[in-house]
């Protein structure tokens, strides 16, 4: 029997199948807004190296320690630090003239002090403020100066958010990534997210999700540190004192509430900080959470390699004897064994998927052809597993990142094309399905009227066709408009591409015609209506030759009507044999 899959070897497609099992209560209750996403340093992994802030915190005090101006405040503070590292300062005396990283001891010394950078950011300087070696040792300010994009982690946290499956995120990290991925996607539309670290801006309008930075956040401090720098917490003595803050005891209320009414998803969180495991044993005495759990999901779910010692006190806080009773049952329950990359890829996959299928269910139920949707969500989930194949990371890299953004990119072409009958005004922001959660989709009167059940036909069908051996998708072969959603190639001898847009009108048949789209004469359109259909008359064939094949190469351009083939078919099978001939690849 192999073994399964470590957090580090894990695929985004091996994660999926573990959403369509062992945790499809954790995936369907994520996409319905039962839980809180709790992240940490784990998922901003191109947030300045804690190893490089050591350093400058080290460097600078021994540039101090040994200036003769100032070496008797900064002495005592250097010789802290070393011994925090294990090392005899009068036994590296001799070369604290020179910078950190020429010390035979650098690696040592970063090493033993990683795990106690708290204790570094606690080292006081006389007359200088308590935050002193975080603010002006390190420069915590410039060091956060010039922030790399949003990754994956982030992209598809803020994915989450505009889709509606996340309304609350719990945050310990200082960086402005979440933000700036949201930013991004909603195109900087102001108020989307409602981002607190100053109890004042709980009073602030509501956002679609909330972001509580309880350790506070360094684009807020940096913008405003006469408000903001008080609340970056990091030092020992911040963290052993923040449950008793009366500074933080707003936002103490507000994730003691969030870990009480809402199911805690970990995310690059450790929950070592004595802070963080008061909040849930609060929260416990508030309303606890029951184990065993079934038929509800777990309330508690880490994505980790295995339980940190952090989590498993949490896990001990939380069920107390329950713990007791069966530990291993309850590790096995709560270990998502994969990290949040592949997590939160997954998390934006099944979303779409499922959603996708249940508008589908809801237009075709609504026609009497309920059956049809049935034997059709099988291919949507197909489509999904085939496209996770390709969330790998690049030759090079070290993340997803780069699929992320393509994925985004690809899919808010395709769904503007089929709204709008246009490209996205702005090639970056990301295309919203709807902001409902699968439960609440029957309620969506604007996702049910723009025709987004059809569109899930449409996937399915061309999905159906590419697994019966008829074509194959692939990406738009290029940015133009003419490109299309996608391309699609007949699996024959000397066959040709052909861009492939899917529309769920006429009139954005219309617009996109005025605009050029068609004018290579080799387009395949597919319309959620039968509005062209009835347009060009009935028994007129799809394919609209324009000139002779023979003499051009064009195909003319090529029309397909789903609203006009389910009017005709009486099953899946017969829409599907009548999609295959009217796509006339």
């Amino acid at each position: 029997m192999a073994l399964a899959p470590t957090a580090n070897q894990i695929s985004v497609r091996e994660v999926l199948d573990k959403f369509d099992a062992e945790f499809a209560l954790v995936a369907e209750a994520i996409e319905n807004g039962e839980f809180a996403l709790w992240v940490g340093s784990g998922i901003s992994r191109q947030a300045p190296s804690l190893g490089a802030l050591i350093e400058r915190a080290v460097d600078y005090l021994r540039e101090r320690a040994n200036d003769p101006a100032t070496t008797a405040d900064y002495t005592p503070a250097l010789e802290e630090a070393l011994t925090l590292a294990e090392i005899d300062p009068a036994a590296v005396r001799a070369r604290t003239g020179q910078p950190l990283a020429t010390w035979p001891e650098h690696d040592a010394i970063i090493d033993r002090l990683w795990n106690k950078y708290s204790r570094v950011l606690d080292i006081r300087v006389p007359g200088k403020e308590a935050d002193f070696v975080l603010w002006e040792a390190i420069g915590i300010r410039e060091a956060f100066e010039h922030p790399a994009p949003p990754a994956a982690e982030h992209l598809s946290i803020a994915v989450l958010i505009l889709e509606g499956a996340v309304q609350e995120v719990a945050s310990a990290n200082w960086d402005g990534f979440i933000e700036a991925a949201v930013a991004q996607l909603s195109g900087a539309v102001p108020g989307v997210m409602q981002v607190v670290v100053d109890p004042n801006q709980l009073r602030a309008p509501a956002g679609r999700a909330k972001l509580l930075k309880f350790h506070g956040c360094i684009v807020h401090a940096t913008r405003e540190p006469l408000i903001f720098r008080q609340y970056l917490t990091g030092s020992h003595t911040q963290i052993m004192d923040w449950p008793e803050t009366a500074a933080f005891a707003a936002m103490r209320n507000e994730i003691v509430g969030l870990a009480t009414t809402h199911k805690t998803l970990v995310l690059g969180l450790s929950i070592q900080d004595n802070n963080l495991q008061t909040i849930f044993t609060r929260a416990k005495a508030v309303h606890g959470w029951p184990w065993p759990c079934a038929p509800a999901a777990p309330a508690h779910i880490f994505c980790e390699d295995k339980i940190q010692l952090g989590q498993r006190d949490v896990l001990r806080l939380v069920y107390g004897d329950a713990y007791n009773n069966a530990p291993a049952a309850l590790h096995d329950a709560t270990l998502l064994r994969a990290w949040g990359e592949q997590v939160l890829i997954a998390l934006v996959m099944r979303l779409l998927c499922d959603k996708l299928s249940r508008l589908m269910e809801l237009s075709l139920t609504a026609s009497g052809q309920q059956p049809i949707a049935a034997a059709l969500a099988p291919a949507l989930k197909v489509l999904r597993d085939d496209l996770a194949v390709h969330a790998v990371v690049p030759p090079g890299e070290r993340s997803r990142t780069a699929f992320a953004n393509g994925a985004i990119g690809l899919w808010s072409r395709m769904l503007s094309l089929f709204r709008r009958g246009a490209l996205p005004t702005d090639p970056a922001a990301y295309e919203t399905l709807s902001s409902s959660s699968p439960k609440l989709l029957a309620a969506d009167q604007n996702a049910l009227a723009m025709g987004l059940g059809t569109l899930g036909v449409i996937l399915a069908l061309l999905q159906l066709g590419r697994a019966g051996g008829h074509w194959e998708l692939t990406r738009p072969s290029d940015n133009t408009l003419p490109a299309g959603a996608m391309t699609a190639r007949p699996n024959r001898p000397g066959a040709t591409d052909r861009p492939v847009f899917l529309v769920k009108s006429a009139a954005d048949a219309i617009a996109l015609q005025s605009n050029g789209a068609f004018a290579n004469e080799n387009a395949i359109v597919v319309h959620a209506d039968d509005m062209w259909h009835r347009m060009v008359g009935s028994g007129v064939s799809a394919r609209r030759v324009r000139s002779a094949p023979g003499r051009t190469g064009r195909v003319g351009n090529t029309h397909v009507s789903i609203a006009d083939l389910l009017g005709r078919s009486p099953d899946a099978a017969g829409l599907q044999s009548a999609f295959v001939a009217e796509m006339m690849l």
